[in-house]
């Protein structure tokens, strides 16, 4: 029975270094809520989240390292799958940023021109947004490969993420 108690304050205590996240239904910024949801209405995006952070906390030796951990670490409730890792990094706040989430995005994935232009239009908004980071790269785990796309929105203390995935599943 010590066993177990001890064990379970494991579990417990396991995201102890973890930021503090809940759900979201929407983002605040009005702006960013519309261009989510048009991203979330596309193809390539498979899985979503909104999350409000409650309490920032984390491995990293700067604040912008530990909110890139957290949009990592919300990747994670999007695609539980994604037990391997996820792998981001911070895009530049310009079109070079911008051409580079798409394409960390849409990958492989042969989306239609139109699709590309409107995923691109999509993330421009959050490229051009004063207090967000936008984040992107690739993520994996048991089956599972991914991209992702994640944002950051540092004056409501919220973050957004896109993945394309096939999350857990054989195909």
């Amino acid at each position: 029975m010590k066993a177990l108690f001890i064990a379970g304050l494991m579990v417990i205590s396991s995201n102890v270094f973890a930021s503090k996240i809940v759900p979201l239904k929407n983002l605040t910024n009005k702006r960013l809520d519309m261009a989510a949801s048009a991203l979330v209405a596309t193809d390539i995006v498979t899985h979503s989240t909104y999350k409000k952070v409650i309490e920032l906390k984390g491995k990293g030796t700067s604040a912008q390292e530990i909110r890139m951990n957290t949009v990592a670490q919300a990747a994670h409730t999007a695609c539980p799958f994604f037990d391997d890792g996820v792998a981001l990094s911070l895009n530049k706040k310009d079109a070079t940023g911008t051409a580079s989430a798409v394409a960390d995005l849409i990958d492989s994935s042969n989306p239609s021109k139109e699709e590309e232009l409107l995923i691109a239009k999509n993330i421009a908004v959050f490229i051009g947004e004063q207090d967000i980071e936008v984040y992107s790269g690739n993520a994996s785990g048991n089956n599972t490969a991914g991209t992702v796309v994640g944002i950051y929105d540092t004056k409501n203390n919220e973050v957004a993420v896109f993945a394309n995935t096939n999350c857990g599943s054989d195909d």
